[in-house]
């Protein structure tokens, strides 16, 4: 399956090749989830990552379908 993923916030420095205009575009086997892409991307360890398709949260165990846009977001704090 492939899908296009788009980071936001800091997570754009765990994969230094990343262009946030065209977004990066990722081959993944069927079947895989959430958490499945966070892995194959490196950033599963990172904390506070928000996986969003379709305007909507995804639980990490929920299944990705061909041609997904992914938007990858990692909540931060401070003030």
């Amino acid at each position: 399956m492939n899908i296009t993923v788009k980071l936001f916030g800091t997570l754009s420095r765990h994969l230094p090749d990343y262009h946030p205009d065209q977004g990066l575009y990722v081959k993944i086997p069927e079947g895989a989830d959430a958490a499945d892409l966070l892995t194959l991307l490196g950033i599963s360890g990172s904390p506070g990552i928000t996986v969003i398709t379709e305007g909507r949260v995804l639980p990490m165990e929920e299944k990705l379908v061909d041609g997904a846009r992914i938007h990858l977001l990692q909540i931060m704090s401070g003030g």
